[in-house]
């Protein structure tokens, strides 16, 4: 007993001592828990890799579905336009579970796609079985979100660019009673400001120092909107019609009407030419009465006086010799081919005054043409002179040119015509200090005159003052370039090229109405205050104060004090406010903006919704990520 007892002692205790069969079987058992690890590591990558991509094409899918959900309230489409995404991004179709649910917390309407994908195993496959396992991703977009939307005041409609709204220098822009729409984004940096009664932006609204603020409804700001921007006015029959006048004279055609919104007729009336008469030449003169012809209405012998009775006169060039003087008593008709006034003084009583070639006015400081019809070939005043013209049509064949403070008044009366050709492009030039007026009332036109027909350019210099008539249509077949004052009777303004105020001075007007081939810019301290029609107005374009397709820029700068009331239509033009420009809306008006972009740098803007032109408001449907 003893010593079989001693034998087992002694081998449990050599068991003891030997462990080299227990490391081999820990290692062994330790390496399969490495492997299942790394295994897990890898699978739950692939995993989560498969998710976000499933994530993100669910997303889209529920968005889209949502889009299509909201054209027709169709089922059948918003599952096959969200299976058709999915297909797009490299999922089989009927890897997407497609339904339209209702949200039991919110009852809001929800497109929910459920997009489940197999992960194939690689590692894990020596712990199971199993070839692959399922990753599933659910996406829902809210249907029908509905958005009111306000009447717009300013709609900029380029999406293209970061922003169709940028303000730098610290403005404000306000449009206190409607919305402020881009379908591009808006800057609204520190010391910037934007108030109104609604933000649509079709991209982000940059706003670090929360300078845009609505009233009543707080935060009433809609971003990355889709066609936050519309150009409600396009089709508007009556500012066609104002543009259709303007192609007439470009020649161009409107790409965004299929008839190129050409078909009308021309506004523009081309000037009377009369050819040269044939006649013979007289020459005043200090002669004896007795040598007769013109001679024989001399005052007395030798005196250059002439007194023209009552009658019809017929001569070729016509000059007056310095000292003479001329006048004309009423029922005298004059047709001369040219005069040269060179004499102390010249008037003519009632009856028609036609010069078919140039009147020179070169001495005398008055010439003063009573009632009747007035036609020029070249009317050219210079030296500080005077000519003042009485009622009836008003012809110039080859234009008019004043200089150094010089004075033209026309008194076109009711159903009186201006028509004026051009020479070399321009049909009417003022030079500094010169004064033209084409109205009996030249602080307030009231004659309801026929049409004013400018065969070319207008341009005024630095001091000059242009008064225009009120008419039914202004033509200026050139630009409109004035650097002076000006006042614009009522009617509607067609004009080829540009409208422009570069060196300040004030215009003013009221019930006008500007179509331009060009664009618009102001500078150098302008002060204008322009008003468009009112729908009782029997001139002009009713709420239309400036109008054009061009896709040149338009700047309105240099200090500007500006006030406006109606529509700025401007769709294909860039508007910067610069250098401190203001652009606001008349005690009793409106001012409303439709343009590409619109950028303010320092100044300000405030825009205010016209009657009978704004945007309606109503309510769009959009979609959105739920969740």
């Amino acid at each position: 007993m003893l010593a079989c007892a001693t034998h087992t002692i002694a081998l449990l205790a050599r068991l003891r001592r030997s462990n080299r069969g227990a490391v081999a079987l820990m290692g062994a058992l330790s390496l399969s828990v490495i492997v299942g690890m790394g295994a897990f590591a890898v699978e739950a990558s692939q995993g989560y890799a498969q998710k976000v991509r499933n994530q993100r094409v669910s997303d889209m899918a529920a968005l889209a579905g949502a889009l299509a959900y909201n054209v027709n309230k169709s089922e059948i489409e918003m599952r096959a336009t969200a299976k058709a995404v999915v297909a797009a991004q490299g999922v089989a179709a009927s890897a997407a579970t497609v339904n339209l649910i209702t949200d039991p917390t919110t009852s809001k309407q929800l497109v929910s796609v459920t997009v489940t994908t197999p992960v194939p195993l690689a590692l894990a496959r020596v712990m199971t079985s199993a070839l692959s396992y399922d990753v599933t991703s659910v996406g829902m977009a809210t249907v029908s979100a509905t958005t009111t939307t306000a009447p717009p005041c300013i709609s900029a409609l380029s999406g293209a660019g970061q922003y169709g709204i940028d303000l730098t220098g610290g403005p404000s822009l306000e449009a206190p009673n409607c919305a402020i729409n881009s379908n591009s984004g808006m800057s609204v940096p520190w010391g910037a400001r934007m108030k109104g009664k609604q933000f649509n932006s079709g991209k982000k609204i940059d706003d670090p120092g929360t300078g845009v603020t609505t009233d009543p409804t707080p935060n009433n700001i809609n971003q990355n909107k889709s066609n936050s921007a519309v150009d409600w006015m396009k089709d508007d029959s009556a500012l066609k019609a104002l543009l259709c006048k303007v192609n007439k004279l470009t020649g161009v055609s409107d790409g965004d009407y299929p008839d190129g919104n050409t078909v009308c007729s021309t506004t523009l009336t081309a000037p009377t030419t009369y050819a040269n008469t044939g006649a013979a030449d007289v020459t005043l003169g200090y002669r004896p009465r007795s040598d007769g012809g013109v001679h024989a209405f001399q005052t007395a012998d030798y005196s250059c006086k002439y007194i023209i009775p009552a009658g019809n006169y017929t001569v070729g060039k016509l000059t007056i010799p310095g000292g003479c003087e001329l006048t004309v008593v009423d029922g005298a008709n004059i047709r001369a081919d040219s005069i040269d006034m060179s004499g102390s003084a010249m008037t003519v009583g009632n009856g028609n005054f036609i010069v078919g070639g140039v009147f020179g006015f070169n001495s005398g400081s008055l010439i003063t043409i009573g009632n009747g019809n007035h036609s020029f070939g070249t009317l050219s005043i210079t030296g500080g002179r005077t000519l003042q013209v009485g009622t009836g049509n008003f012809n110039v064949t080859n234009g008019i040119s004043l200089d150094g403070g010089s004075y033209l008044k026309v008194n076109i009366a009711a159903g009186n015509s201006v028509t004026v050709g051009h020479n070399s492009g321009t049909a009417i030039s003022v030079g500094g200090g010169s004064f033209v007026c084409f109205t009996a009332n030249c602080d307030a036109p009231s004659a309801a005159a026929g049409n004013f027909s400018s065969n070319g350019t207008i341009v005024t210099s630095g001091g000059s003052t242009i008064i225009f008539p009120k008419a039914l249509t202004h033509t200026i077949a050139g630009d409109l370039n004035l650097n002076g004052s000006s006042t614009f009777g009522s009617g509607t303004y067609v004009i080829k090229g540009n409208f422009t105020n570069n060196t300040g001075g004030t215009m003013t007007g009221a019930d006008v109405s500007f179509g331009l081939g060009g664009t618009f810019n102001l500078s150098g301290g302008t002060s204008m205050e322009l008003a468009a029609p009112s729908s009782a107005s029997s001139y002009g374009v009713p709420g239309i104060l400036i109008a054009t397709k061009s896709m040149q820029a338009t700047k309105i700068g240099g200090g500007s004090q500006n006030k406006y009331a109606g529509l700025l239509y401007a769709p294909k033009s860039s508007v910067l406010l610069d250098g401190g420009a203001s652009m606001t809306s008349s005690s009793a008006g409106c001012l409303m903006m439709i343009v590409n972009t619109l950028s303010l740098n320092g100044g300000a803007a405030v825009a205010s919704s016209c009657t009978g032109l704004g945007g309606t408001s109503g309510t769009s449907d959009s979609v959105a990520l739920y969740k």
